[in-house]
C-alpha cells in the first residue's frame, strides 16, 4: 500500500491513501517522515519511499517551473 503524507496533526499523520484522506497514529509511521514524503506501508509501519518522494518532488519542480516560466 502506498501512499502521501498531507500533515501532520497532533499525534497523526494524515496520509493520502488512493485519494482517501486517513488519519494514521504516529505509532505506526517511522521517524523522519514529512509532509509531502511517498510512503509505503512495511510490517505495519509507514516508512519513506524515497525514491518516489524524489521523482515527486522533481515532477513538482518541472510544473513549477513551466507555470512561472516566462513566454
Amino acid at each position: 500500500m502506498t501512499g502521501i503524507v498531507d500533515r501532520i496533526e497532533g499525534k497523526y499523520y494524515v496520509i493520502e491513501i488512493a485519494g482517501v484522506m486517513t488519519d494514521v497514529p504516529q505509532s505506526k509511521v517511522a521517524a523522519g517522515v514529512k509532509p509531502g514524503h511517498a510512503v509505503v506501508q512495511q510490517k505495519g509501519v509507514w516508512v519513506t519511499d524515497a525514491t518516489a518522494t524524489k521523482e515527486r518532488e522533481s515532477r513538482i519542480k518541472r510544473l513549477m517551473k513551466d507555470v512561472w516560466a516566462d513566454e
